[in-house]
């Protein structure tokens, strides 16, 4: 069923965002396949998300008594009704927008599209009728109120019975915590609550999840739409005092961005480099960074990782700034959190993560030299020289520096993930990366090379780092034996399994081995990692390859860091590129990186750009539809391109 819908349309998910964690998102075909999709998801304190409004039923009478529905629903052996069929264009940038025809006519006669307020849970659907004849429009607002991770049914409801109110232009619903605001700009509302029973999320199923809900309507829309004339419906958890003002407040937030239409289906070079920064700040919270939607909150990691493509966007200083103090702020023993979110929620099980945090900083202060005063730097580098003396010093860390190469050192007896190749099942990491991890060992050379340059003499003399880097720089030599780079070092031995890891070693600013070196390690990755949307996390000749990233979550977990192919390693391949070739083949190498996405962007018909896809034939988008550091990838990667001048 699924395959059939993407081949007519496309599997990829359109989303908006605002900068409190809210979402809404869903497909080309309207028709909500996952528990995520829907019309407004508010974003709530420590990552918390209220799905309120999931879709519509809409229907459209037209004055020669033709009458059609413009929505599309899954049950488990019927699609219905097939509004799908009447959807004869859309783009999802820089919003989501939809041209309806005529059956009978082919003529279009209406454009749906969504907006969100950035700096509220609040969203614009509007209805513009594009035909040169008036129709009527008829439309139910289904509701959700949950969790946005999980589902109910009318029992739910009936437990605790919503609260409902119709007023002039609007309706109020409640149940317990959860409250949801509608406003129209014309037309009349009617009460009569009914129940949309057993709606079916496919995707849900396939991942192994409850794919069954039920959905309640508390009321009714009327509205005649007359030709040109637009139609607003938003939906609010906030009740707004002037619903003119606030559809002003949310269009003018895109009138920013470059448009499409039946007229214009393309953006060009320059207007898609404005979209990719579009679709970078849709992650940004007020001071922190979403790493994905629609199911990731805020990762130290992740947050990290892509940070370097914030720098440059507008207030890109000041964004930065506030991030790398808030979690300056939470670091605990030297280390920043993985995970962030409730007091329950937020763990500190991973090194890389303040790594990459370290070694940001560093990038940033050299970037920034001319904007950023000494009193700014003197508090940056403080969570530097905690880091280091935590790391040198404190014994209660899931790590050691090991004093004989002065490399860190993760025991097997911990039985923890810490490196981002961090899946556990059943309490066991699932790629055991124990011992001295080669991108591990990278960042920690780099940030002591940094250190180096940037901390006080009396502070590296201390803890003797000057020693530490000659031990490091000797000790990468056990990691390539002249053919092929090991992924760690474990009791001693390297172990070559073929894995990206060690691209992100050798693409880091100060290199742990030689350019021929280098090459070798990129014609491998080219050879044997390199795919059209990502880099390979592991060699499809090696025994434990899974080639595809499908079915339950366990499934799903195997594949994950076995041979899933992974978005945001592609800009590390780049620099690993950037340091081997020059002029035109460089140029023409970064070109062949970012093609693939450039090309479905500048036709608007992808809103983000996903977490994974699978290790053969990487057709399909897996996992979170929008993720933050593949979005950085490629914003980088077509930064660097543009540089060095298109051809």
């Amino acid at each position: 069923m699924l395959k059939e819908f993407f081949n007519l349309f496309t599997p990829y998910e359109w989303v908006i965002t605002n900068k409190l964690g809210g979402y809404a998102s869903g497909n080309a075909f309207l028709a909500n396949s996952r528990k995520y999709h829907g019309l407004l998801v508010a974003g709530k304190e420590n990552g918390k998300r209220f799905h309120l409004v999931s879709s519509i039923e809409e229907k459209i009478i037209f004055l020669s008594g033709l009458t059609y529905f413009l929505d599309t629903n899954f049950y488990k052996d019927v699609t219905y009704p097939e509004g799908y069929k009447l959807i004869n264009d859309f783009f999802y940038l820089p919003y989501p927008s939809f041209y309806f025809a005529c059956p009978q006519s082919k003529d279009f006669f209406l454009k749906k599209s969504i907006k969100m307020h950035k700096e509220k849970n609040s969203v614009l659907i509007i209805y513009e009728n594009v035909s040169t004849y008036p129709f009527k429009l008829e439309i139910r607002p289904k509701l959700s109120f949950r969790n946005h991770h999980a589902v109910q049914f009318e029992k739910d409801w009936k437990k605790s019975s919503p609260e409902i109110d119709i007023f002039d232009n609007g309706a109020f619903v409640s149940k317990k915590e959860m409250v949801l605001f509608s406003y129209i700009s014309k037309g009349t509302i009617k009460k009569g609550p009914i129940f949309y029973y057993q709606v079916y999320y496919p995707i849900e199923e396939i991942r192994g999840y409850e794919a069954f809900e039920d959905l309640f309507s508390s009321f009714k829309i009327e509205v005649e739409l007359y030709p040109k004339e637009k139609f607003y419906l938003v939906f609010s958890d906030v009740p707004i005092k002037n619903i003119e003002k606030e559809v002003k407040v949310v269009e003018s937030y895109y009138r920013k961005y470059p448009e499409l239409n039946l007229q214009k289906n393309s953006f060009t070079y320059e207007e898609y480099l404005k979209i990719l920064e579009l679709m970078l700040e849709s992650f940004l919270l007020k001071d922190d960074i979403i790493a994905g939607f629609p199911w990731f909150y805020c990762w130290g990691r992740d947050t990290f990782i892509g940070l370097p493509a914030v720098f440059h966007l507008e207030n890109g200083f000041e964004i930065a700034y506030n991030i790398f103090l808030k979690y300056k702020n939470r670091m605990k023993n030297g280390l920043i959190p993985n995970v962030v979110g409730t007091s329950s929620e937020t763990n500190y099980n991973s090194i890389d993560g303040t790594l990459w945090f370290a070694l940001r900083i560093f990038q940033f202060i050299e970037t920034f030299k001319d904007k950023l005063s000494e009193k700014q730097k003197e508090e940056l580098l403080e969570a530097i020289k905690e880091i280091i003396t935590q790391f040198l010093t404190n014994s209660s860390l899931p790590f050691r520096i090991d004093s004989k190469d002065g490399l860190i050192e993760i025991p097997e007896s911990i039985n923890l993930a810490l490196t981002w190749m961090d899946v556990v099942i059943d309490g066991i990491p699932i790629t055991s990366r124990y011992s001295k991890p080669i991108e591990i060992s990278a960042l920690w050379y780099n940030l002591l090379k940094f250190a180096s340059k940037y901390l006080e003499s009396s502070f590296i003399k201390e803890f003797k780092i000057s020693s530490l880097l000659r031990k490091q720089k000797k000790s990468f030599k056990k990691y390539f034996n002249g053919e092929l780079w090991a992924d760690r070092i474990y009791k001693n031995e390297p172990v070559f399994e073929i894995r990206p890891n060690y691209i992100i070693a050798l693409s880091l600013p100060f290199n742990i081995e030689d350019k021929k070196s280098m090459i070798k390690g990129l014609e491998l990755a080219k050879k044997e990692l390199l795919t059209s949307y990502g880099l390979r996390s592991l060699s499809p000749r090696h025994p434990n390859f899974r080639k595809k990233y499908f079915g339950s979550q366990y499934l799903r977990d195997l594949a994950y860091h076995n041979g899933t192919v992974w978005v945001w390693l592609l800009y590390p391949y780049a620099e690993v590129l950037k340091k081997i070739l020059k002029g035109g083949k460089l140029k023409d190498e970064l070109n062949s990186l970012v093609k693939p996405f450039r090309e479905k962007i500048l036709t608007g018909k992808i809103a983000s750009i996903p977490e994974v896809y699978d290790g053969e034939n990487p057709y399909y988008p897996k996992g979170a539809y929008a993720q933050f550091w593949s979005v950085a990838a490629i914003f980088l990667i077509e930064r660097e391109f543009k540089t060095l001048g298109r051809r």
